[in-house]
């Protein structure tokens, strides 16, 4: 009796040992990749498609150095406690190689922290803040694993002042600026900055405030701003839904409008505003149909063939940075974070937005020659028409149609 007891113990244990063994092979076969991004919002699954479309491509092409990736999902919620303990379990719990994507910069700081901590890169592909870099600045040997595939802030400011210079001002003969601006951690230096343009160049700020991002009721806004006989509204807002304030806009019939709306680069945008949105011109970010680089167009086509709407903001950087980790990995021929950090640092490759080279903060460079950010434009059936620069241009400017007379 005694050695048959012992024999089973030892054949479960034999079991053991194999399936151990079994699962140790399967997992040295993976690369595990992670995504955060806040669930349910039009940013949040534009991120999390882009990721979901590159990793099924690398994977049918044979995946990484012949492994396959694994990607696994975590919800932000847009709160940078709850994106850090994301960042945390897949690391630790769900033992991820990397980590991409947050729709915001606030969950990208605070994501930050805890990579500092646990040394596995976090590859930001949705938050535009300077201070991202700042921090890295402030401790490169702690945050080194942190690198941006996005804009910045500054990027946009870059874009949004030269177009409103040249359409909104020179062109349509803007004389009084309003500003709005969500109340968040990546608005400041672009209110700031734009208040700064707006008095350079002679054109009178009549209007600028931050509003919560909780706010529904946007009537009293617009009230102070036509009160104010803006002749241009600057918009500047990400987290919040921008199609709540648009229809308020058009009911009560205000000035131009445009700049940056996060949830506005979506398909969906229009359905959400109820077609109130035309006039409106936003910033693309990147993912919109202009052939910005050879790969752009193909790629627009096949994410709304996949998705049956365009790519939001988020799409095609994520998408790109997913490419610019495998070709480092097969550069460095290895997934260590460490070793990946010297070798991403080198990156110089053409993906989708434009041309992928960090500088020294680990920011991908903006300008000719790298990328570009067009402004597009909502048209009364719907669609989008690209109104500048005059380079990709496939439509004019036009007005909102109460002003056209």
């Amino acid at each position: 009796m005694r050695g048959r007891m012992w024999w089973g113990f030892a054949l479960s244990v034999l079991s053991l040992l194999v399936l151990l063994s079994v699962g140790i092979a399967a997992a040295a076969e993976t690369i595990k990749i992670g995504v955060i991004a806040p669930f349910k919002t039009p940013s949040g699954e534009s991120l999390l498609n882009g990721a979901k479309m590159a990793v099924d491509e690398i994977n049918a092409s044979g995946g990484i150095m012949g492994k396959k990736v694994e990607l696994i999902t975590a919800n932000t919620e847009y709160k940078p406690q709850v994106g850090a303990t994301a960042y945390k379990k897949l690391v630790i719990e769900d033992k991820c190689q990397v980590v991409f994507g947050t729709c915001s910069s606030g969950v990208a700081k605070s994501v930050m922290d805890q990579m500092g901590r646990y040394k596995v890169l976090f590859i930001s592909t949705g938050a535009a803040s300077e201070a991202l870099a700042d921090q890295y600045k402030s401790d490169k040997e702690k945050y080194k694993y942190w690198f941006r595939v996005m804009h910045q802030s500054g990027d946009l400011i870059d874009a949004l002042q030269q177009f409103m210079w040249e359409l909104p001002i020179q062109k349509m003969g803007a004389k009084k600026m309003a500003i709005m601006a969500e109340n968040a951690l990546w608005t400041r230096d672009m209110v700031k900055a734009a208040e700064e343009f707006f008095k350079q160049k002679g054109v009178e700020t009549v209007y600028s405030e931050f509003f919560d991002g909780e706010t529904k009721d946007f009537t009293p806004v617009f009230t102070k701003i036509m009160n104010a006989k803006a002749d241009y509204i600057y918009e500047i807002s990400a987290h919040v839904d921008g199609a709540l304030y648009i229809k308020q806009w058009y009911d009560l019939k205000g000035p131009m409008i445009g700049g940056v709306s996060g949830t506005g680069a979506s398909d969906r945008y229009w359905k959400d505003s109820g077609g109130k949105a035309v006039g409106e011109t936003l910033v693309a970010m990147g993912s919109f149909r202009v052939p910005l680089t050879p790969k752009s167009v193909e790629f627009f086509d096949k994410y709304k063939q996949l998705f049956n709407e365009a790519p939001g903001y988020t799409s095609g950087y994520t998408y790109d940075a997913l490419y610019i980790y495998k070709n480092a990995v097969e550069k460095a021929k290895t997934s260590d974070s460490a070793k990946l950090v010297p070798v991403l640092e080198k990156t110089d490759q053409v993906g989708v937005v434009g041309r992928w080279v960090f500088d020294d903060l680990h920011n991908a460079k903006y300008g000719p020659g790298y990328r570009e950010l067009p402004m597009v434009q909502w048209r009364e059936d719907g669609s989008r028409q690209v109104v500048w620069p005059a380079n990709v241009a496939t439509g004019e400017y036009m007005l909102p149609p109460w002003m056209k007379k």
